[in-house]
């Protein structure tokens, strides 16, 4: 065989080899397609558990750093600062305004269904006085922000300090 037509030889062999490995069977696509539903189907319990409490962290996080903002702008300022719960509950959100003047610092909206903030008693508003202590309500408060099996502990005390910790109040 001469040179050339070896050459042409090799390249229909390459070209058919090519078209033949292009794209994917139907039958390929629905084994790919079942093997993720199976696993989706497995997985996605776990993954609401994990989102509730991935929720209720960022709120809890969201929450102290609106507590620690008011702080702030109240000794700032030297005015009282308030932080008040938007509706019936905490996970409806909240606003952070100075008392004087009315004037909105922060505002954040409701928290998603799977959250929830309890409390024993559940003040409807905290107020920092200009010194940065918490004046009302009277004494510390604690609340349990819980979403799924998790939950988050935020507490504050009288003078302003802001702590969370993984778990419950207890």
């Amino acid at each position: 065989m001469a040179p050339s037509c070896a050459l042409a030889s090799l390249a229909r062999r390459a070209a058919r080899g090519r078209r033949s490995a292009r794209g994917f069977t139907l039958v390929e696509m629905m084994t790919v397609v079942s093997i993720l539903a199976v696993m989706l189907g497995i997985l996605a319990p776990s993954f609401t558990g994990f989102l509730a409490s991935q929720q209720a962290k960022s709120l809890t996080y969201d929450l102290t750093s609106d507590l620690m903002l008011a702080r702030n702008e109240a000794l700032k300022r030297n005015v009282n600062v308030v932080v008040t719960r938007a509706g019936s509950g905490w996970e409806q959100g909240w606003t952070v305004a100075t008392v004087a003047t009315a004037e909105q610092l922060s505002r954040r909206n409701a928290a998603a269904q799977a959250v929830s903030i309890t409390g024993s008693p559940v003040p409807a508003s905290i107020t920092f006085g200009p010194n940065g202590r918490v004046s009302a309500p009277i004494g510390s408060v604690r609340l349990t922000i819980g979403g799924g099996t998790s939950s988050r502990c935020l507490e504050l005390d009288p003078s302003g300090r802001v702590r969370t910790h993984i778990g419950a109040c207890s």
